[in-house]
């Protein structure tokens, strides 16, 4: 897909459109002359509008549609609507709905429409304003709006397809109907604002359509994607160095997050308020290799602590906290490992792992084995990989014909479900497993399970049930088919595998936020000087920002570089810069509570989520988890140039 504008540009001529590549004609726009659909107009009584339409380039229009009232209106409902008169394969919300949400066991907002009534939803739960996207059989459409600079001119968006055709639809002022989705199944009753109009008053809506021939653009939705960016207007938040970054995340993990319990030395999941103004470790589900808690990545980085800096606290630790995690106990004859240590204090006998939990277990430990060589600390490296490679004959043992793996087992042996692409998480370690020992039932079964899971994403358009806690469409289980593409790139020097991994990453695009978004003066968002840009949405079950993408910061760097397409190191840069604002200095105050150094929360709430927009509420939740901080230091360990998170490099 690499310089996938100037193919398009380029193939454009050779089918022989000119200038008039993109036209409207009266209230219908053509792509080289052939219909792709028609403005619509239902105005409210009492409003007139007009339409000024400017060519963008071959593939978008911009519409500037200017309301004027012709007597006072005491409340107004404006919308712009496009039909793009196609049925339609493909039609998406990004972040918010992708194909009507069906996959799952989810309660998520489900299709497009609920009783008759469109649903409809603000802006700001969108990570391109108000953006929708429709794929035909012959073209490819996204319409979105221009971010609004006050709450005046905040708008909403929906998608109608029925069965000849899809509308997208800009709604001004800002609503949500017929429901407001506020919390993990949760749901308010319809969000509305007011505006009124005096006569002679004028408002206005633009929007941007995007257009794509489907018989020359092969991936249209890459393609939006692409433009879209390069329409971003790169707002990089001001954060500390990385160096900082480091000592701080550092100082977190040995200070705040350290525990010992009873058999246990490691590292918490994180911190929750002590129900007065100070801080605690949470009480439950504590101990955790990966996934949240994050222990296996948090040993590397006191290894490379240790490495760097000679400080025996930090190899100490990191020892302790690896003699837990590879303690006879956790591991059984069959391979199965117990991911959770709360189960051994508990002396659970019938317990789940996943596979989230376990690739991470397994992909971290053959790194500790080489950072214990290079330590000189070789009497645990046995161990380690033994600990790795049962974890990865374990899962392989339990393969499908059909490539699949699974996502949780009990410790007979049994697994329990394979729904989703966790499985996928297994497939760097089984890659690392193969270059370790040159066994080729590794490579062979890593090769059969990415093109299970890469081929389920391409039929799907998506990636399913990263998030542990909800079983949904979401971001974080194509990230170890990203990686795993490059890993197999390298082994096999197939270029085919650069491809994948571009188009898995215009997907995980869908879930970044391409804007900075604007909020009243009294949110602690503004307070605080919060960007959203580079943010991501968790899932369509969580409609909420963190940090996540931190995880594949590394993988976007060397994409720029294997493709030549700088837009992925400026998305790396936007996800670098968004995930280290608000890292406590030990000073930072927020919600009525000082942070420990390093600290920072997981959550930040961009639309009605976690508070259905209650006064008074905060937009910065206080769980004080130990992932951000692991996932950002595990990019610093694996960069050998620090500079190339200096956003200040950006053209």
């Amino acid at each position: 897909m690499k310089n996938i504008i100037l193919i398009v540009s380029l193939l454009a001529v050779i089918f022989g459109c000119d200038n008039s590549y993109l036209s409207v004609k009266g209230d219908r726009l053509y792509l080289c002359k052939e219909s792709v659909g028609e403005f619509l107009s239902a105005p409210q009584a009492g409003v007139k509008f007009s339409d000024k339409v400017e060519k963008i380039d071959d593939n978008i229009i911009k519409v500037t549609r200017t309301f004027v009232a012709r007597e006072n209106i005491d409340s107004v409902r404006l919308t712009f609507d496009f039909r793009h008169a196609h049925k339609c394969s493909q039609a998406i919300i990004p972040s918010v709905c992708y194909n009507g949400n069906h996959w799952g066991r989810g309660k998520e907002p489900k299709g497009f429409a609920t009783d008759g009534v469109w649903h409809t939803y603000s802006y700001r739960r969108t990570p391109i304003p108000g953006a929708t996207f429709s794929e035909g059989e012959k073209f490819a459409v996204a319409v979105w709006g221009v971010k609004p600079t006050n709450e005046a001119e905040a708008f909403s968006c929906s998608m109608m397809p029925d069965s000849a055709a899809v509308t997208h639809s800009l709604i001004l002022p800002e609503e949500e109907r017929p429901f407001s989705y506020v919390d993990k199944n949760v749901y308010r009753g319809e969000y509305t604002t007011k505006i009124s109009m005096k006569k002679g008053d004028k408002k206005s809506l633009q929007a941007y359509i995007f257009v794509a021939d489907k018989s020359v653009v092969e991936n249209p939705l890459a393609l939006f994607m692409e433009k879209a960016w390069a329409f971003a207007p790169k707002e990089y938040a001001s954060v500390i160095t990385p160096e900082k970054v480091w000592e701080y995340g550092v100082k977190y993990a040995k200070e705040s997050l350290w525990a010992e319990e009873d058999t246990y030395k490691g590292f918490s999941i994180g911190l929750v308020p002590d129900g007065e103004k100070g801080w605690k470790q949470r009480t439950f589900i504590k101990y955790e290799i990966g996934w949240c808690g994050q222990n296996a990545s948090f040993i590397n980085t006191l290894l490379t602590d240790y490495l760097k800096t000679g400080d025996e606290e930090s190899r100490d630790k990191a020892l302790a906290a690896l003699d837990t995690w590879t303690a006879p106990e956790l591991q059984r004859e069959n391979g199965f490992y117990v991911v959770s240590y709360d189960n051994i204090l508990k002396k659970k006998k019938n317990i789940v792992s996943d596979a989230c939990n376990m690739g991470t277990a397994a992909y971290n430990f053959f790194e500790t084995a080489a950072l214990l060589e290079k330590c000189n600390l070789r009497e645990r490296v046995a161990r380690v990989k033994d600990v790795a490679l049962g974890i990865c004959n374990f899962v392989k043992a339990d393969q499908q014909p059909s490539g699949v793996y699974g996502k949780g087992w009990n410790e007979s042996g049994e697994c329990l479900y394979r729904e989703g692409t966790v499985g996928a998480f297994m497939i760097p370690p089984m890659l690392t497993a193969y270059s370790l020992t040159a066994d080729k039932e590794y490579l062979y079964s890593a090769r059969k399970a990415y093109d299970y899971y890469y081929n389920e994403f391409l039929n799907n358009g998506y990636t399913t049930a990263g998030a542990l806690d909800t079983w949904c469409i979401d971001k974080e289980s194509s990230m170890p088919l990203l990686r795993a593409s490059l890993n197999l790139f390298d082994i096999t020097g197939d270029s085919m595998y650069i491809d994948n991994a571009e188009r898995i990453s215009y997907y995980l695009s869908t879930w970044m936020w391409h804007y900075k978004a604007d909020y009243s003066s009294d949110t602690d968002i503004e307070r605080y000087g919060y960007n959203t840009f580079g943010a991501t949405s968790v899932s369509v079950q969580h409609h909420h920002l963190d940090v996540y993408a931190l995880f594949w910061v590394g993988e976007w760097l060397r994409l720029a570089e294997l493709t030549g397409n700088d837009a992925w190191r400026e998305k790396a840069l936007a996800i670098w810069t968004n995930g280290c604002q608000l890292i406590s200095d030990g000073s930072l105050e927020i919600n009525g509570r000082v942070r420990p150094v390093g600290g920072q929360n997981e959550a930040f709430f961009n639309c009605r989520w976690g508070f259905g927009g209650l006064p008074g509420k905060s937009r910065i939740n206080d769980w004080l988890v130990a992932w951000p901080g692991a996932f950002r230091l595990e990019t610093l360990r694996k960069l050998s140039d620090w500079s190339l998170l200096d956003a200040a490099n950006v053209k």
